[in-house]
């Protein structure tokens, strides 16, 4: 775009427009009014806009000054044309062929909100200099929107006044007739837009439509209605529109010719090296801007140079250069700049955008209920550490809203706005978890055109590491040296990216008891482990069971009452599943479609804990084997005939249809435990895991175990 830009700057007026002489050179500019005051109040107002680019003289008709008018390059004439009519020889006294723009005025916002708190149908007279005036101002309210009010025209020399004890005037408080009771001054007009834009295009200096002075000034006024269409009209060169075009760049733009003369210089870059256009235009490249390095491009060659980095005020900036050529003919170069930390951030918001949805966390700490000390005490800890920086580690049992707290301390930390991304570290091979953590080069994998691993989308957020203990020892490696750098290296690449996370770590297990036996790093453990934070099991917080189901009604829209009877024993059961567990009965409450849950229409394994706990440790005993590897052996039993095996989600999925909660972490524990034992065969891909011969005559024992004890 920078290109085809200039190529359209180089064959026109530029040289021309950006001489050094005529940009240094400041325009005259005379201001005439009807009178005196009039006219230093608008002198005054240029002066304020734009005393850089034009010097002010003023002229009135009342002291005559007009008659010694001085040979200006612009006249402003804020004299009407009822005026002009009829004191025609204040024309004789306009230099001949003089360039005069019209003053156009128009009222403040401030004076239009003043005028709006009268209330409906007040009365006043509106004082000016004359009558054509007066009419004017009061043409001009009505068409602003001030119909609260009805005015009535006062002027000198003006015949039947209404009674009114209101007068408001518009700057000319000396004409006020002296038995007025209640005066408002409403301020005099200014120089509308309009004219702003007039005189600007006149004097060759469109850049002060885009100044931020004009803008506040804009702001100031009642109407803007000047068009954009004569912004970009014909009467700007060419050379005026591509500059302004450029002035909006939020990068840096430095131009030279084929000679080394700089020949335009936008306002970022002007900011970012902290230097004025007439000090630098027309000059050498290499004594006015040395950091430039220009001199590594070669006027025969084709291609940019950069991005290079260097520092400039004690900023890091970064610079690329880029020939201007055209039909293989060197005209000149550019550089483009930016601040290196602003690259980093536009990076940084491209990656939200990408992955806005995908990688957000949704929970906050208000969404954590509960009133018991146990988990009020979680909540709190948590609560106070969300601001540091240092990691987080959760431990509780599955069920209990770890994920939820890691959420919570994401929302409440100062990286709230950055993405929160989580990876499951039980849900992937090992492979595959390298991969989705670090990502791959281009080309690196077969057809393969890149990916970004999580850690460099969750750079400036939250990286999530759910089932910490399931991490293998190669992988441990590597998020170990990623913390200690600071970054990554994509798979495929040699190139290492920064990277700045937060990392909150969640486990099921005594993680401590992994790094005893050794097959958890110890110093990777004490990385993780900086803040450890225990959420509490559903039993441990049985206060708060009544609160969560009423919270699970309502999230659910479950219309049923439960009775006494049912209240308790919700609050009697063990929940072993924890608060998921819990979830899940609400729900299948909610499906059976009564509008009174009593005793008998709860789960069976609500129903009947105590029984249930008995069967669980004769069938541990009888079997050999631990719940949950029951629990999974007996689901993989079920469909040994259809010669199909299942995945660990689907296992969990039945095994939680009978009432029997667990995770896909514990799932993979128990088939690890049942292949081990030769029991079950645990295969990848979409074969999923089946029972061995040996493992279904061990399920046929255990069922007619079962049966025999119920």
């Amino acid at each position: 775009m920078v290109k085809s830009l200039y190529r359209q700057a180089v064959n026109c007026r530029a040289q021309l427009f950006f001489n050094e002489r005529l940009l240094n050179m400041k325009k005259t500019v005379c201001v005439i009014s009807a009178r005196p005051g009039m006219a230093e109040f608008y002198a005054g107002i240029l002066r304020n806009l734009c005393s850089d680019f034009m010097e002010i003289h003023l002229c009135s008709l009342e002291d005559g000054s007009i008659r010694s008018m001085p040979q200006c390059d612009l006249y402003v004439s804020s004299v009407t044309s009822y005026d002009l009519l009829r004191n025609n020889w204040a024309r004789d006294f306009l230099p001949a062929m003089s360039t005069v723009v019209p003053m156009d005025v128009s009222f403040s916002k401030a004076a239009l909100d003043l005028l709006h708190t009268y209330p409906e149908g007040t009365k006043a007279l509106l004082v000016n200099q004359n009558k054509h005036m007066t009419m004017e101002c009061i043409a001009q309210l009505y068409h602003l929107g001030i119909s609260n009010i009805e005015f009535y025209p006062c002027y000198p020399g003006a015949e039947k006044l209404p009674e009114t004890d209101l007068v408001f005037t518009v700057g000319e408080p000396d004409l006020v007739p002296e038995d007025a009771v209640h005066v408002v001054d409403i301020g005099s007009r200014w120089p509308s837009v309009n004219t702003l834009t007039e005189i600007a295009l006149k004097l060759g200096n469109a850049f002060f439509l885009e100044s931020e002075r004009f803008r506040r000034y804009q702001a100031r006024l009642a109407g803007v209605d000047y068009s954009l269409l004569k912004i970009t009209s014909d009467t700007l060169s060419a050379e005026n529109k591509l500059e302004m075009i450029l002035n909006s760049l939020d990068e840096g733009i430095v131009c030279i010719n084929e000679q080394g003369l700089i020949t335009l210089i936008n306002r970022c870059a002007r900011e970012l090296l902290g230097v004025n256009r007439s000090e630098v235009l027309n000059r050498k490249v290499t004594r006015a801007l040395p950091m430039l390095p220009f001199d590594r491009l070669r006027p025969e060659g084709t291609g940019s140079v950069g991005p290079l980095l260097i520092n400039v005020r004690d900023t890091d900036l970064g610079v690329t250069l880029s020939p201007l050529l055209i039909q293989e003919q060197y005209l000149g170069a550019f550089a483009q700049l930016h601040r290196f930390r602003e690259s980093e951030d536009q990076q940084i918001a491209l990656r939200k955008q990408k992955t806005r949805r995908s990688h957000k966390a949704k929970y906050f700490f208000k969404d954590i209920i509960g009133t018991s000390p146990e988990i009020s005490r979680a909540r709190d800890i948590a609560r106070r550490m969300a601001p540091n920086d240092a990691a987080v580690l959760l431990e509780g049992e599955a069920g209990t809203g770890k994920a939820m707290f890691a959420q919570a301390i994401h929302n409440a930390s100062p990286r709230a706005n950055g993405a929160f991304v989580t990876l499951n570290c039980a849900a992937l091979r090992d492979d595959l978890l390298e991969v989705e953590l670090f990502g791959y080069a281009k080309g690196s994998l077969e057809s393969a055109e890149g990916r970004t691993g999580l850690v460099e989308i969750a750079h400036r957020g939250t990286l999530f590491l759910d089932s910490l203990e399931s991490m293998s020892p190669r992988l441990q490696a590597s998020l170990l040296r990623m913390l200690q750098a600071r970054e990554i290296t994509r798979l495929g690449s040699d190139e290492p990216v920064p990277i700045d996370v937060r990392i909150i770590s969640s486990t099921s297990i005594d993680l401590q008891k992994r790094v005893r036996e050794g097959t958890f790093r110890r110093d990777l453990y004490y990385r993780l482990n900086v803040i450890a934070i225990r959420v509490p099991t559903l039993w441990e917080r049985r206060t708060d069971v009544p609160l969560l189901v009423d919270h699970f009604r309502a999230s659910m829209d479950a219309r049923f009452e439960l009775t006494s009877q049912a209240r308790v024993a919700l609050l009697q059961h063990r929940w072993e599943g924890n608060v998921r567990e819990l979830k899940n009965c609400i729900e299948y409450l909610k499906y059976t479609g009564l509008q009174t849950i009593d005793f008998d229409d709860l789960p069976d394994v609500v129903r009947e804990p105590r029984t249930r706990s008995m069967l669980r440790e004769d069938l541990e005993r009888r079997s050999g084997l631990k719940i949950r590897e029951y629990w999974v052996m007996r689901e993989l039993g079920e469909v040994y005939g259809d010669q199909s095996g299942l995945g660990r989600q689907a296992i969990a999925e039945r095994c939680l249809s009978h009432g029997n909660a667990i995770t896909e972490h514990e799932v993979r524990e128990a088939l690890k435990a049942l292949s081990e034992m030769g029991l079950a065969k645990v295969r990848t891909g979409r074969g999923g895991t089946a029972l061995t011969e040996k493992g279904y005559l061990r399920y046929r024992r255990i069922v007619h175990d079962e049966e025999s004890l119920t």
